[in-house]
């Protein structure tokens, strides 16, 4: 996840993998979900980018107020219930 593609002629970033398909969101907003084999099939596909670098270090998030730390779980915690259905 993360890494930077084009497909269909404009550049995106995996945001996602479920099930065989991948969320992809350009730079102005756009969003994609498409099947992995039609992705890496398609004649103009390529990985132009690597996935983003490692998250922040423990000590990092440690200074992030605590009530943006439990918006951030809370989003996180949905963000997981949905990819399992």
């Amino acid at each position: 996840m993360g890494a930077q593609v084009t497909f269909e002629g404009r550049a995106w970033q995996v945001t996602g993998l479920v099930d065989g398909r991948v969320h992809l969101a350009a730079e102005d907003g756009a969003t994609r979900c498409v099947l992995d084999a039609h992705l890496v099939a398609a004649p103009d596909f390529s990985v132009t980018g690597p996935a983003a670098a490692e998250p922040p270090a423990p000590a990092l998030w440690e200074t992030v107020p605590l009530a943006a730390q439990e918006r951030a779980m809370s989003w996180w915690d949905t963000q997981a219930q949905a990819e399992q259905w």
